[in-house]
């Protein structure tokens, strides 16, 4: 493991990321014709932007069930009437003006499916978050340099909150995608993805930009 942080800090000391941000593309095409393909299948030809993973924003079982409740009535106005009570992988998906989620039931297949417009998408909200507990812990898989936001997206009734990091990273364990990457490069590649997709979202929608990206 410390084998790895030093290569990760020696990958940011060396790294132009003006230059990598500039290969987004090729990296979010790899990944969306190899491991993430079930993705480009549900968009159905409608051009992918930027992509990032997401998870829900809870702690206790508690705020789960409460959480979900409010998450359930709110997705009922995107026309759901389903959004899963355990965590498993989502994804994030910027596709023009629109902002797709998908959901994942406990084998990984894409389950569920929500666009959120621009209407709803300017009275959304993101946030930086602190790094402690499990979320530093994951962040830091990644780099010293990985931030992790909640994004709070409008519904008719309620906000679905979902973390984010600027990589691609999951704020669970998740056996399907590989997090403890010892492939730096893959680790980069990643990195470069989930900075994108902040980049330019806030580029589309002003209130949902963040600063401290890596470039």
């Amino acid at each position: 493991m410390q084998i790895k942080k030093k290569k990760q800090a020696e990958m940011f000391l060396n790294t132009n990321f003006s230059a990598e941000m500039n290969k987004a593309a090729i990296y979010k095409n790899n990944f969306l014709n190899g491991e993430l393909s079930s993705i480009s299948e549900q968009m159905e030809g409608k051009m992918i932007d930027a992509f990032n993973y997401a998870s829900l924003n809870y702690t206790t079982k508690d705020s789960i069930k409460d959480s979900l409740k409010d998450s359930l009535k709110g997705m009922a106005m995107l026309g759901t009437v389903r959004f899963h009570s355990v965590q498993t992988p989502k994804y994030l998906v910027l596709s023009g003006d629109d902002l797709h989620l998908f959901d994942t039931d406990t084998d990984g297949e894409i389950s569920s499916y929500f666009v959120f417009k621009p209407a709803r998408l300017l009275v959304s909200s993101i946030t930086e978050i602190s790094l402690e507990g499990t979320i530093k812990a994951y962040a830091r898989q990644k780099g010293d340099q990985v931030k992790a936001f909640r994004i709070s997206l409008a519904t008719d009734e309620n906000l679905i909150e979902l973390i984010l990091f600027s990589a691609l990273l999951f704020s669970f364990p998740n056996t399907g995608l590989s997090t403890f990457s010892l492939n730096v490069q893959k680790n980069l590649e990643e990195i470069i993805i989930g900075n994108d997709f902040l980049k330019k979202l806030g580029n589309r929608y002003p209130n949902l930009r963040v600063s401290g990206l890596v470039a």
